[in-house]
C-alpha cells in the first residue's frame, strides 16, 4: 500500500512540475497577463508622439515590440518589419493597399504565443487558416503591399496588450524616429537569441555620404577629415529607459513605469574670429562648421554609447560681429567676430591614444573623432576695381584640450562606451581664428594646453 502512495505521489509530483515549465503550459493553457506602461517625461512638451518598447521574456525566450500612443497611454502589438517607419502600415484604410499580410503579431520566434486576442499575439491553434485561398479574389491582392505605408491595417489602440507570462526586461524608445536605423532591432526580433542577443542590438543614427543629395550641407565644403560619414544637423532627441528583469503574471495586469532620459545632448559650441584688414579689406558672411566624434550606436540593454562607432556633423554658426552694420552683419572696419554654434547630437568624443603614442602626437592629430573644421565665407574688397569678390577659408582644429575641459561624456571602466553628463554641455573654444585676408593663422596666447587652428584650404583667385 505504501508504494501504491509513493507511485502515486511521484505521478502527481511530476505533473504538476510540467505545468510549472512555462513553455509546456502555454501550449495547453491561455497563460498570459495584460500589461501596460505609463511615462514620466522630464520636460513634457518635447515628449514624441509614439514611443516604442521591446518585451523580451529572458527565460523561454519570447520578444515583441509594443507601440505606445504617449497621449493617452494606449498601446498595440506590432510586427517587427513595421518598426521602420516607412514600412509603417496606415491607419486609415481607406488609403494605400491594406490587403497585405498580417502584421499584427511579427516573428514571434523562441516562444509560444497562445491565447492569442486581437492585440497582436499570435495564435498556433489555427493552422487551418491557409485553406482559405479557394476564394479566386484573395490570392491575387497581396501583389501591392510593398510600398511604403501599406499593409494590413493595424490593431487598435488598447489600455493593456496580452503577452506570455514570465520574466521580462523592458526597454523604450523612440518609434518613428526617422533620423534612427531600426534594422538591428529588426533583425533580433527575426532571429533566435541565441544567435542574436540582446547584448548585440543597438539602435543607430543614419549616415550620409558627402555627396548625398539628402545631406544639409554647404555648397563649397571640402572634407579634410573623411575617416566617417555625416548625421544629419539637429536630429530629434533620442529617449531611452529600461527595466530591471519583471515578472509577468497570469490572469493579471501589471504596470510597469518609465522615465525616459534624453540620450543625445544640446550643446553650445564658441569661438572668435579676428580680423586683421590693414592690407586687405573684407567682411564675414557666412561660417560653417563641423564636429566629429559623434556616437552614433547606442546599446539597447543598457543605454550606453559606442565610442568606436562615431560620425560627424556639419552645423551653421550664428556670427555676431562686435561692430555691426544696421542689419546686424560684418563690415570691412569691423575687428572682431563671435561664431555660436548650437548642436543636437548623443555627445562629442575625443581622439583616441594609439598605443605607443605620446600626448604630443595626440594633439597634432587632424584625422579622426574630435576634430572640428570651418568654412569661412567672406567678400573681399579689390581696390584696383572697387568691387567685391566671394572667397572662401577653410581650417581645422584637434579639439583635444578642449573637449577635456568641456567633460561632456564620462567613459565606462572598459573604455569602450561613454554616456553623457547632463543633457546640456558646452565647447568654449580659446583658440582664436586669425584671419587678414590671405591666410587663417592663430592668436598666440602661448602654453601648450591651446588648441590651434590650422589653414586647411582657400580659394584665392584674384591677385590681392
Amino acid at each position: 500500500m505504501n508504494n501504491k502512495k509513493l507511485l502515486y505521489t511521484l505521478l502527481l509530483g511530476a505533473t504538476l512540475t510540467s505545468c510549472a515549465e512555462v513553455e509546456i503550459c502555454e501550449r495547453d493553457h491561455p497563460h498570459q497577463g495584460d500589461v501596460n506602461f505609463t511615462y514620466t517625461w522630464n520636460k513634457p512638451e518635447d515628449k514624441p508622439n509614439r514611443m516604442g518598447v521591446l518585451c523580451y521574456r529572458v527565460v523561454g525566450q519570447w520578444k515583441q515590440v509594443a507601440e505606445v500612443n504617449t497621449d493617452d497611454l494606449t498601446l498595440r502589438l506590432i510586427g517587427e518589419t513595421t518598426i521602420t517607419p516607412e514600412n509603417r502600415p496606415n491607419e486609415n484604410p481607406d488609403e494605400g493597399d491594406n490587403t497585405g499580410g498580417d502584421n499584427t503579431g511579427g516573428d514571434n520566434t523562441g516562444g509560444d504565443n497562445t491565447g492569442g486576442d486581437n492585440t497582436g499575439v499570435a495564435e498556433p491553434s489555427e493552422p487551418n487558416e491557409p485553406t482559405e485561398p479557394t476564394e479566386p479574389t484573395e490570392p491575387t491582392e497581396p501583389t501591392e503591399p510593398t510600398e511604403p505605408g501599406t499593409g494590413t491595417t493595424p490593431p487598435p489602440f488598447t489600455p493593456t496588450v496580452k503577452i506570455p507570462r514570465g520574466y521580462y526586461k523592458f526597454a523604450t524608445f523612440p518609434l518613428d524616429n526617422p533620423s534612427i536605423d531600426y534594422s538591428e532591432l529588426e533583425q533580433f526580433m527575426k532571429n533566435d537569441a541565441k544567435d542574436y542577443p540582446l547584448q548585440n542590438v543597438g539602435l543607430s543614427y543614419k549616415v550620409y555620404d558627402i555627396k548625398d543629395p539628402k545631406l544639409n550641407k554647404p555648397l563649397a565644403w571640402q572634407d579634410f577629415n573623411p575617416y566617417a560619414k555625416y548625421i544629419q544637423p539637429d536630429v530629434e532627441p533620442l529617449y531611452y529607459d529600461s527595466t530591471t528583469v519583471q515578472q509577468v503574471r497570469a490572469d493579471r495586469q501589471t504596470t510597469f513605469e518609465f522615465k525616459p532620459k534624453i540620450l543625445s545632448q544640446n550643446i553650445d559650441i564658441n569661438f572668435n574670429i579676428v580680423k586683421n584688414t590693414d592690407e586687405v579689406e573684407f567682411k564675414v558672411t557666412e561660417v560653417w562648421a563641423e564636429i566629429s566624434g559623434v556616437p552614433t550606436y547606442i546599446k539597447m540593454n543598457t543605454g550606453y554609447l559606442d565610442i568606436t562607432k562615431t560620425s560627424k556633423m556639419l552645423f551653421k554658426t550664428d556670427i555676431k560681429p562686435s561692430n555691426p552694420d544696421d542689419n546686424g552683419n560684418d563690415t570691412n572696419e569691423n575687428k572682431r567676430i563671435a561664431c555660436h554654434g548650437n548642436i543636437n547630437v548623443t555627445g562629442v568624443v575625443n581622439v583616441q591614444r594609439a598605443y605607443g603614442e605620446t600626448l604630443e602626437d595626440v594633439r597634432k592629430k587632424i584625422y579622426g573623432p574630435g576634430i572640428m573644421q570651418v568654412v569661412i565665407y567672406t567678400e573681399v574688397y579689390n581696390p584696383k576695381t572697387g568691387q567685391t569678390f566671394p572667397q572662401k577659408w577653410q581650417g581645422i582644429i584637434n579639439l583635444y584640450n578642449t573637449l577635456n575641459k568641456a567633460k561632456l561624456m564620462t567613459t565606462t571602466s572598459d573604455n569602450k562606451y561613454v554616456y553623457r553628463n547632463g543633457e546640456h554641455g558646452t565647447i568654449n573654444i580659446s583658440a582664436e581664428i586669425l584671419l587678414d585676408g590671405k591666410t587663417v593663422g592663430n592668436i598666440d596666447k602661448g602654453g601648450d594646453a591651446l588648441d590651434r587652428w590650422i589653414q586647411t584650404d582657400s580659394d584665392i583667385n584674384i591677385d590681392i
